[in-house]
């Protein structure tokens, strides 16, 4: 996994709306760190290093807090009227070395151009740092021909991801189109359908 970035924090000792007004007014972004059983710190980061973070989507960071790193996760940020400036975000510590066991579900990119894509497993289960749970792991098809199976092996894990699953378990096969016969049965032959109440012909009336 590459290496997160790094956010170099000072410390903020007052608080308030004319207070972060002003450090704003500076280029400053009263952020406030809390988690893992410690104090909430709050401090301040340059807008010019904070906004291009939270506009790249990426999540984790390493903060740089009086010349020591916390690892920590973007958890709310708020945007002034017009998406153009950061008023504050709130950030949360995370422990580096926990993990966690869970299923993420198995996406598809493209179209297969003959046969059908049948999906064996619809979800994998993983093994991934608590602070880069994916959404799902991403497959493209476009190539895959009838008869290919794309395998455990076949996935792009990204970064820390690990599972268990044996390497040569199938996810997902193309195969051949069924046809379906579909017969039509002759009504023709069933005869009129009977009506309730109707006389037979050689019923005479009273």
């Amino acid at each position: 996994m590459a290496d997160d970035v790094k956010l170099v924090t000072e410390k903020r000792d007052q608080i308030g709306t004319s207070h972060s007004r002003r450090l704003r007014c500076e280029g400053k972004v009263p952020v406030n760190l809390c988690g893992l059983g410690q104090e909430s710190a709050s401090l301040t980061i340059s807008g010019d290093d904070l906004k291009p973070f939270i506009v790249s989507g990426a999540q984790v960071c390493d903060l740089v807090i009086g010349g020591t790193e916390q690892k920590a996760i973007v958890k709310q940020v708020q945007w002034d009227t017009f998406l153009l400036h950061i008023l504050h975000a709130d950030f949360q510590r995370v422990d580096p070395n926990a993990r966690v066991d869970l299923e993420i579900p198995v996406a598809t990119r493209g179209t297969v151009n003959e046969g059908v894509l049948e999906h064996v497993l619809h979800e994998v289960s993983v093994n991934c740092p608590v602070f880069n749970i994916p959404d799902k792991v991403e497959v493209r098809i476009g190539a895959l021909k009838i008869g290919d199976e794309v395998t455990i092996a076949d996935l792009a894990f990204d970064g820390d991801l690990t599972t268990d699953l044996p390497s040569d378990t199938v996810v997902l096969r193309v195969v051949e189109v069924q046809e379906v016969e579909i017969v039509q049965e002759d009504i023709g032959a069933a005869g009129e359908p009977e009506v309730i109440g109707q006389k037979d012909d050689d019923e005479s009336d009273e």
